[in-house]
């Protein structure tokens, strides 16, 4: 069945959705609202929507079609007049339906790497689902009522440590990396196609401690004191960059100018934004045990940093060479190091890539890049997913590093339009106020510059 292209309004007592279809037979539609559920067939077109709230099939229900759009434009009353039904924009989020794609699985018998090591979606009652259990993820002192929404984002401690798997625990399992950590064997299809973003030697036989130990391992040997000397003193070229604006930054700081500093920036999705949030998986995520809540916002902050230094460096126009740098600043992507537990971690792992491994080692342009991380993340789930988006577009269409869509930026990109936008702001701000210095680094840069001086 195909999926039609879509899009879905309201006002306070209605509901509208409106449905792209070539053709249409009256006696062959069904529509029919369930609940929060609306269903719409005309085979070959299937359409399934979750609604935040209940809407009614009753007299006040209408359909009707467009010949010369060909658009079926359907309008359904809201179960409660005044209703405000959240996140309508978010078409990956409208579609996801609880147990499909595990049901998907099964009947297939899909196995191997291009499945799941571990089903991704479950339905779990009121009793079992992990927000409603007290187990230390990153909260304190945060309520178990709170933990869904994760309102008290205030409380959400973002520097503190916790502890993973021992290489010990993990050696009993086969190598998961990827986003919440479920995905193994992926990187063995790329492992003689040239795979230059990848920084492990045996990735599937890897452990989240190995991982981080290797990364860190490799930055050292990487990095070039003469290389980042010469790129010290920012030249034309890297004053340029330092000076660019990136457009959705400054779209960003135009929304929030005069509004209220816990107000969210607005975006809109364009139509291209749309389709490709038409071809996401459709999933709902249960956080695995492993990983923590916390650890799964903090693995959007590379995917952000390599996006901005790229963005600057290109003066926003992807080159061939942009897959490349984003999943080589990024971590996550380049070593699978899924180990940070809080923000000056992460900041220090991507500034210290930053300065070993592209054409420009400018630590102003570095810090620069943390200012866009500052006004991505303000600019909530919506500017977030705008960038997800077209990281996931880089990486799906290229020959090799197709494979880090699979593993990490297409769950993302599902994800984050379910994601906390206090949350997001709380870690925005954590940026922010987050200061990280030259020897932080543990390179000496400091010291580096000072003998330089001296010659």
């Amino acid at each position: 069945m195909i999926t039609p292209h879509f899009s879905v309004r309201q006002d306070p007592d209605f509901v509208y959705i409106d449905i792209k279809v070539v053709h249409i037979k009256a006696q062959n539609v069904e529509l029919r609202a369930d609940g929060d559920i609306f269903l719409f067939s005309l085979p070959p077109y299937y359409l399934r929507l979750h609604f935040p709230g209940n809407i009614v099939d009753d007299e006040r229900a209408s359909a009707s079609f467009d010949l010369e759009t060909q658009t079926l434009a359907v309008k359904f009353p809201k179960e409660k007049p005044g209703e405000e039904f959240h996140d309508l924009d978010l078409v990956t989020k409208l579609l996801a339906r609880v147990g499909e794609q595990s049901q998907k699985d099964e009947a297939s018998g899909a196995s191997g790497p291009e499945s799941n090591t571990k089903p991704l979606i479950e339905e779990l009652s009121s009793d079992d689902h992990p927000d409603n259990k007290q187990e230390d993820d990153g909260f304190t002192n945060v309520p178990a009522r709170f933990l869904s929404e994760l309102d008290d984002a205030e409380n959400f401690d973002w520097q503190i440590t916790q502890e993973y798997p021992s290489a010990e625990e993990e050696s009993l399992l086969s190598a998961s990396y990827g986003f919440n950590l479920q995905y193994s064997s992926f990187l063995r299809q790329t492992a003689d196609t040239g795979n230059d973003i990848n920084d492990l030697d045996n990735p599937e036989s890897s452990t989240i401690e190995s991982r981080s130990k290797e990364r860190i391992e490799k930055e050292d040997n990487k990095f070039d004191p003469d290389y980042y000397l010469s790129d010290l003193f920012a030249n034309d070229d890297i004053r340029e960059l330092i000076q660019f604006m990136p457009p959705i930054v400054q779209t960003i700081q135009r929304s929030l100018q005069g509004r209220a500093a816990d107000e969210m920036a607005e975006m809109e999705f364009t139509e291209v934004e749309k389709k490709r949030m038409m071809n996401l998986p459709r999933r709902t995520y249960i956080i695995d045990s492993m990983i923590s809540r916390k650890s799964l916002y903090l693995g959007l902050i590379p995917l952000l940093f390599g996006y901005s230094y790229d963005v600057r460096t290109t003066l926003d126009d992807h080159t061939s060479e942009s897959a490349w740098t984003i999943g080589k600043l990024a971590a996550n992507i380049s070593c699978l190091d899924s180990s940070f537990t809080s923000v000056t971690q992460v900041m220090i792992a991507c500034t210290r890539r930053s300065l070993a491994y592209p054409l420009y080692r400018n630590w102003d342009l570095s810090l620069k890049c943390w200012d866009d991380v500052y006004y991505l993340l303000r600019g909530g789930k919506r500017a977030i997913l705008k960038v997800l988006l077209d990281v996931n577009q880089v990486f799906a269409f290229h020959d090799t590093y197709y494979v880090y869509a699979k593993i990490v930026t297409e769950d993302y990109c599902a994800w984050v339009q379910t994601a906390s936008d206090s949350v997001i702001r709380s870690l925005a701000h954590e940026i922010r106020h987050t200061k990280i210095a030259k020897d932080d680094l543990g390179w000496s840069l400091t010291e580096i510059e000072n003998v330089a001086a001296t010659r």
